[in-house]
């Protein structure tokens, strides 16, 4: 029987045992990096602030209702319309404001002019795909309308209460 004479050091086996803990300390040394880079904009550290500031959106929704406000948008291309069914006490421009639901740095706001009676017309500074939160308010901020939208879509989106 003849007798490896080699040392442990010119061998494959011990340097591929030592090879998968050195790789997993470097793969979770990396982990660790990308998760303190990117850390996710749903975390809310003051749950209580969020909480007042909640309720007071609430009210701007109520008076929305109370206001009998009832409108849709259509977003084509970069281009979003806003028809009102009934257009009694709005102004001459209407604020609409983008939320992405995970990527905070995507949201984006913006005024749509009046284009007509129940019109509203606004360029959008990029054609928005996947799923976005709109907030609809007039420019003195006392009422809201919102809707939760898939884009792109080839119909209107009624906004709620």
């Amino acid at each position: 029987m003849q007798q490896d004479t080699k040392p442990w050091y010119k061998q494959l086996w011990p340097w591929l045992l030592i090879a998968i803990p050195v790789i997993t300390a470097i793969k979770a040394v990396h982990t660790v990096i990308i998760m303190q880079r990117s850390s996710p904009d749903l975390v809310v550290d003051d749950y209580y602030k969020q909480g007042k500031a909640i309720n007071m959106q609430l009210a701007k929704y109520r008076e929305a209702e109370l206001r009998n406000l009832q409108a849709s948008i259509l977003i084509a291309g970069n281009k979003a319309i806003i028809h009102f069914a009934k257009n009694s006490v709005l102004e001459g421009e209407v604020h609409l404001d983008f939320y992405h639901p995970t990527i905070a740095a995507s949201d984006f706001a913006l005024n749509a002019q009046r284009s007509g009676e129940q019109l509203y017309i606004a360029e959008l500074p990029l054609t928005p795909e996947g799923k976005w939160q709109l907030v609809v308010s007039d420019a003195s901020n006392e009422w809201k309308l919102r809707a939760v939208l898939a884009l792109p879509a080839t119909t209107e989106t009624k906004l709620g209460y």
